[in-house]
């Protein structure tokens, strides 16, 4: 990438407050951000911006959820990184396998949230693209 280059986030979410917050701490750092409250918004963001990393952060069943990481994952090569309620490591393999990068319990420290995706985005340069879904073995 360009070191002029300026990332794009994308952030989907409900939650203002902690949506506000995030936009703040992005655009500070110089990134691009685009939020979106919706799944469906948030979809047509991700394909049409090709954004270097999204933090999605809505509280949907989790098939619903699943649906739309694997989409999320198909739309765009940056990293996705999923905030929701804790779930047990079977649960967690299954958003491996849908394309999540990482699942972040929603109950992680803010500041830590951060500096978890400042890292993901720094390894933008040498992580290796894939735009496919992960396939679950039959």
């Amino acid at each position: 990438m360009n070191a002029h280059e300026v990332q794009t986030v994308l952030i989907i979410s409900g939650d203002a407050e902690l949506v506000s917050l995030w936009e703040t701490f992005f655009e500070q750092k110089k990134f691009h951000v685009v939020s979106e409250a919706t799944a469906g918004e948030g979809l047509q963001s991700a394909r049409m911006l090709a954004p270097a990393l999204v933090l999605f952060a809505l509280d949907l069943p989790d098939d619903e959820q699943l649906s739309i990481c694997r989409e999320l994952r198909a739309a765009t090569n940056g990293t996705l990184l999923l905030l929701a309620r804790e779930k047990a490591g079977l649960e967690i393999n299954e958003y491996a396998l849908a394309g999540v990068d990482e699942y972040i319990p929603a109950s992680v420290n803010p500041m830590a949230l951060l500096i978890k995706c400042m890292t993901w985005l720094a390894r933008q340069d040498w992580i290796v693209p894939r735009r496919q879904v992960v396939q679950a073995l039959a």
